[in-house]
């Protein structure tokens, strides 16, 4: 499970990292944050319209809402897509098939109970390369509002089994995509096979430590929260 990461990468570290070429306004506005939780607006990739080129940095909220979903509380539930039946799920099964991005990531945390305690983690990259979660993304409207509604976007990380000695922390962990594979994921040309090869190719050596209890409420946001505790 991935219920909550911090994305503080800057925006020249995010378009070096996944070849951006176009950041919309509400992605170059979005502030940096150490404890970003479910229903926040968080940044993601997605592969350019066919007219033009590279990726897109954009906005989305966290937690995705089905398009054919009544209202958009049913996302607070959607944060997390098991890559095992992501295909096959009504609730990800289209945005597989269609709409999948890159999520950024600084790093992200994972609880552990020690003596007791669920102590928290932070986890990233052993080289202090930014984290590429693999994500779905759906488009959302009011249906009692008309064709006047506005459009919401929504998205939601895929996990999977914990992966050699990230089962000391938790059984499950984000789906990453490494760069040679972010064409693939974001095709919208891609075969499933050719997805599930892309998501199962080795993941980058990652490295973690206990932090302050203090990231479990997400009204704290700074810094410090990353650091070792």
């Amino acid at each position: 499970m991935c219920g909550r990461y911090a994305d503080f990468l800057t925006e020249q570290q995010l378009t070096d990292h996944f070849a951006i070429a176009t950041v919309a306004d509400d992605a170059r506005l979005l502030p940096p944050s150490w404890n970003v939780a479910p229903t926040q607006s968080v940044r993601l990739v997605e592969a350019s319209s066919k007219d033009s080129h590279g990726r897109t940095l954009r906005t989305a909220r966290w937690g995705l809402v089905p398009s054919w979903a009544k209202d958009p509380s049913v996302g607070a539930r959607l944060i997390n897509a098991r890559s095992e039946t992501v295909a096959d799920k009504p609730s990800f099964k289209s945005a597989f098939a269609k709409r999948r991005c890159l999520i950024p990531a600084s790093g992200y945390y994972e609880w552990r109970v020690e003596g007791g305690i669920k102590i928290p983690h932070f986890i990233a990259d052993a080289g202090g390369a930014p984290l590429a979660f693999a994500g779905l993304y759906e488009w959302w409207r009011d249906p009692s509002g008309g064709e006047n509604a506005p459009w919401m976007m929504s998205c939601a990380i895929l996990t999977t089994a914990a992966r050699e000695r990230m089962r000391e922390l938790h059984d499950r962990q984000p789906v990453m995509v490494d760069g040679p594979q972010f064409d693939t994921w974001l095709s919208a040309d891609a075969s499933p096979s050719e997805l599930f090869d892309a998501i199962e190719a080795p993941t980058p050596e990652l490295t973690w430590h206990a932090v302050s209890r203090d990231v479990g409420n997400v009204r704290n946001n700074h810094a410090a929260l990353v650091e070792p505790a």
